[in-house]
């Protein structure tokens, strides 16, 4: 399936714009979730069963900047922390976008989606997805929904997080030499162009 492009006329938009994109979980359904797709990631089963209302994607006309970077993409539970009149407000313009309130939502820098290659937007948005995570108990096993039978979802951090100085002096962990065994390692699809900032972690992705 092609890769879905952002609509040009949020392309140089001097304002924030933002358009949903339900081609694109259509496209991540297709392209990474299918078992007959060959760049299907089983890292990302979990996320089969579920719906672009359940978790939603939109273009926004630009990245913004956080620490120092410009961020070009986001996944975050949708969370309303208002009450009263602004809540509501809240929850009719995610009702006018997608139709209902969706429990996740992945934003994507329409510019800078318009002018990367395949690989580096295939890593942009794979990078998305597994920061929503398949929930574990407080025992470590997979946790499901009683009622609907689908997994639970959480928002997960990186892999590795670790100062490199710590590294240096004392040596690194099991999660760290698993980075490097995969580092050293042929990429499997091929190697991205990935400088950019991720806005749920605020890292830059090497």
């Amino acid at each position: 399936m092609k890769r879905p492009y952002p609509p040009e006329s949020i392309i140089g938009i001097a304002d924030s714009m933002f358009v949903p994109a339900p081609e694109i979980w259509d496209w991540i359904q297709t392209t990474f979730l299918s078992t007959e797709s060959k760049l299907f990631n089983p890292d990302h089963t979990h996320l089969r069963t579920f719906k672009h209302s359940d978790i939603a994607v939109m273009w926004a006309n630009g990245g913004f900047k956080k620490q120092g970077r410009i961020v070009v993409g986001q996944a975050e539970k949708i969370m309303i922390n208002a009450s009263g009149w602004k809540k509501e407000r809240q929850e009719v313009q995610l009702i006018d976008w997608f139709g209902t309130v969706p429990e996740y939502l992945i934003t994507l820098d329409a510019c800078f989606c318009s002018e990367c290659d395949d690989t580096s937007f295939c890593a942009l948005v794979e990078h998305e997805l597994y920061h929503i995570a398949h929930k574990r108990d407080r025992f470590g096993f997979l946790s499901y929904n009683r009622e609907t039978g689908k997994p639970n979802l959480e928002i997960k951090g990186h892999d590795v997080e670790e100062f490199t100085g710590v590294v240096r002096r004392y040596g690194a962990n099991e999660d760290v030499l698993k980075m490097v065994e995969a580092e050293n390692q042929r990429p499997q699809i091929a190697k991205a162009d990935i400088h950019h900032a991720c806005g749920t972690c605020y890292l830059r992705v090497v």
